[in-house]
């Protein structure tokens, strides 16, 4: 015998600690060991009868508990105070003594805690928890209704049994009917969870300015940036194109509103259309395929230097298009303002002007001088690196002749500094280059450690050209190149495709997203109707509706109870051997078998009287001597 009781303090703290798993990693030091330990403590205290916390001690906590953290409370920052009230309170109420209404208070607390970590964060594994919670919630409800009818209840393991099949019903018909409503309401584009937490904090961006040297060591951020689902792409076009710097200030590159210029053109191959999916981010740049020509599903602005920003915070996941030509040149119908290209406010080391003047007497075309800047750069024998990097003032002085060093960022300075000395406009370009190749789902997954900056010089017939002077470092095979290779397990593959079609599926799903589900909808009902079966073809269909009829007949009459399938072969066989005379109907089975004079008969009577009459089941060796019987009759 099972008491229920025990079992229902099972089920409160098994409820209890799936709502906790998505908001482990966001609890107070303090709360989050008291919080796992309130468990097992939890179910000691009740098996035992005796518990740590007195009913006045136990309330005054937990009004404390909840004052504490109500205090916390921002418009900017909602979910996560009230998630830590909720976990207060359900840990002393697993401290306490329970009677039916604090079950129900547990597995209230257990769904809200829950519903509160998708505000904070909604990953796949929210799927997982939330149908693990709904099954014990539910089947937890069940033993409580059991319960309260009486305290000391124990039953069978084949009654529980039964009774937990009974309960499995309610839980796989909630998620079933979760699942219609999410695709049939109709969406918003200000969910819910916006307005509850209005500041999702965005833990990705690009800097608005840049200055090389202000850190003597970088380090690496593995921070998810996008996602971008599309055609696999050659190495020399990974490049994702989000600023441009175009001025220089106290050190630093900095942004100004560009010249207007004439109408662009981009020269190239035929655009390709890539899904982008940010990450929340703390900039309003939209991350596009360099070149981009056109972004849909987003409101944006663009400028002459091909920035797309966007009009609302992006401090949420969406997902919008992009259609780009990667490779391609930027030319400029009309006229551009190269003296803007070509201003140095900072001050410039002597040995950097004199490379510049040296520069400028090899020719007066744009392309030699891009050529001896090449050169230049190859044969200084510089590294990328993120560490021991020369900084100061004149850091870019000292990273092209003397450390010889730096990431970038020092790069594409030193590169357009250069430049512009050397009378070719430049101008920075920040972004991220490469990112893994997910074959699985068809997407590269760009990280923040794939940041990157390069440059765009201006030829002489007015072409924006892209310059990566990074490329150039003794170590780039090994350095940039390592975001060329693909560096995701094949595990790592699939569980990040399996939260990529999370994403896709549920996280951006939109009101756009529903009506085209609903239109592929339409237009397979149509095309149905429409259909012109082959010839031949209705026989395959009646074959397998004859198939499908066979199955469901074979399950109807396995689903009969095995006394029920016994009696019907039984009358079955007599029919096929003496006629559908021999048994009418409410005739006995010991009347048919004197009738017969039939010994099988009569036996089979008497066993299967001796269970019925007594009102039990047939045994094992009575229902192998039953079936042995008809094979006999």
């Amino acid at each position: 015998m099972i008491r229920i009781k025990r079992l229902l303090d099972l089920f409160a703290g098994g409820v209890a600690l799936i709502s906790l798993g998505p908001v482990l990693v966001y609890l107070d030091r303090g709360l989050l060991p008291l919080a796992l330990l309130a468990i097992p403590a939890g179910f000691w205290c009740d098996r035992r009868g005796r518990y740590p916390l007195p009913t006045w001690l136990a309330t005054l906590l937990a009004l404390c508990g909840m004052a504490f953290y109500a205090m916390q409370i921002t418009r900017a920052d909602v979910a996560l105070p009230v998630v830590h009230a909720m976990v207060v309170l359900m840990t002393v109420r697993l401290l306490t003594p329970k009677a039916g209404r604090d079950y129900l208070q547990i597995f209230v607390l257990a769904l809200f805690i829950l519903a509160g970590s998708s505000l904070i964060h909604l990953e796949v594994g929210f799927a997982l928890y939330l149908v693990l919670l709904v099954f014990g919630v539910t089947l937890g409800l069940v033993l409580l209704t059991v319960h309260v009818t009486d305290r000391k209840l124990a039953m069978t393991r084949p009654d529980l049994t039964k009774l937990i099949k009974i309960g499995l019903i309610l839980p796989s018909a909630s998620l079933l009917l979760m699942l219609v409503f999410f695709v049939v309401l109709p969406r918003t584009s200000h969910p819910l969870w916006n307005f509850l937490n209005p500041s999702t904090k965005g833990v990705v961006g690009l800097a608005e300015a840049m200055q090389p040297g202000s850190f003597s060591q970088i380090a690496a951020n593995r921070a998810l940036a996008f996602r971008a689902e599309g055609p696999e792409l050659a190495p020399e076009d990974r490049y994702w194109r989000a600023l441009v710097l175009n001025q220089s200030q106290g050190g630093r590159w900095i942004r100004q509103p560009p010249p207007r210029e004439g109408p662009p053109r981009i020269e190239g191959p035929e655009p390709v259309v890539f899904m982008i999916y940010p990450e929340p981010r703390t900039d309003r740049y939209l991350v596009t395929l360099d070149r981009p020509t056109l972004a849909k599903g987003v409101r944006y602005d663009q400028s002459v230097d091909q920035m797309f920003v966007a009009r609302n915070a992006l401090d949420h996941r969406f997902r919008f298009e992009v259609h780009a030509s990667p490779g391609a040149r930027l030319q400029v119908r009309g006229q551009v303002d190269r003296d803007f290209y070509l201003q140095l406010t900072d001050e410039v080391s002597p040995r950097m002007r004199q490379l510049a003047a040296d520069i400028r007497r090899q020719g007066a075309g744009a392309a030699v001088r891009v050529d001896a800047l090449a050169k230049f750069f190859r044969s200084q024998q510089l590294s990328y690196a993120q560490d021991d990097l020369p900084s100061g003032s004149q850091a870019i002085d000292l990273f092209l002749f003397d450390k010889k060093r730096g990431y970038c960022e020092f790069f594409a300075s030193a590169y357009v500094t250069l430049a512009r000395l050397a009378g070719v406009p430049a101008r920075l370009v920040g972004g991220y280059y490469g990112g893994d190749y997910n074959p699985l789902g068809g997407y590269y997954l760009v990280t923040e450690d794939a940041a990157h900056v390069w440059v765009e010089i201006l030829t002489d017939d007015n072409r924006w050209q892209r310059v990566d002077p990074s490329q150039w470092a003794i170590n780039a095979a090994t350095t940039l190149g390592e975001r060329d290779r693909a560096r995701l397990s094949t595990l790592r593959q699939l569980a990040d495709s399996l939260n990529y079609q999370w994403v896709q599926a549920v996280v951006v799903f939109d009101l756009a997203q529903q009506i085209s589900l609903f239109r592929e909808a339409g237009d397979s009902l149509r095309n149905l109707r429409t259909l012109r079966v082959p010839d031949g073809g209705w026989q395959v269909v009646g074959g397998l509706l004859v198939g499908i009829a066979a199955v469901a007949g074979a399950v109807s009459w396995r689903r009969k109870p095995k006394e029920a399938r016994l009696l019907e072969e039984l009358r079955t066989r007599i029919r096929k051997r003496f006629g559908h005379e021999a048994w009418r109907p409410g005739t006995g089975l010991a009347e048919i078998g004197e009738q017969l004079d039939n010994a099988e008969c009569r036996e089979f009577a008497r066993i299967y009287y001796g269970a019925i009459f007594r009102d039990r089941v047939l045994t094992t060796q009575e229902f192998v001597r039953l079936k042995r019987l008809l094979k006999r009759i």
